[in-house]
């Protein structure tokens, strides 16, 4: 399974963020900086997990993000879907691919089971497990 570098720099940011929880809110540019992360593309994708209901953010001088929920509850699949979408297993089979149709259903299967497993393991993952 290969993650997209933003759904890396998501989960790195929420185990950052739970792992320096505090009373008050974590500026975006402080957990760039601590996770060297380029701080425009990361304030788009914490921007993401925030639409989510992920993170929930503050403006302000004080302002900043902070998980919306315990880490416990938050797991690495809900980050990872927030990012990069649902994933589902499906097969993309290009024009020009010489294959039966036997064949395509045997491999889609195939490729469902192996990201049910990831779906699975993934939900059992939390930002908590990560961060401690």
């Amino acid at each position: 399974m290969r993650l997209g570098r933003a759904a890396v720099y998501a989960i790195f940011a929420a185990v950052h963020i739970a792992e320096n929880s505090r009373a008050w809110p974590i500026q975006g540019k402080d957990i760039a900086t601590s996770c060297g992360m380029p701080p425009g593309r990361l304030l788009k994708i914490l921007q993401q997990l925030v639409r989510s209901r992920i993170l929930a953010s503050e403006r302000g001088p004080a302002g900043g993000f902070r998980l919306r929920k315990p880490a416990r509850d938050i797991s690495i699949l809900e980050i990872i879907e927030a990012i990069e979408g649902p994933i589902d297993g499906d097969l993309f089979v290009g024009d020009g691919v010489a294959t039966t149709e036997r064949t395509r259903v045997a491999v889609q299967r195939a490729c469902r089971d192996v990201a049910d497993f990831a779906r699975t393991r993934l939900q059992d993952l939390s930002v908590h497990d990560l961060a401690r």
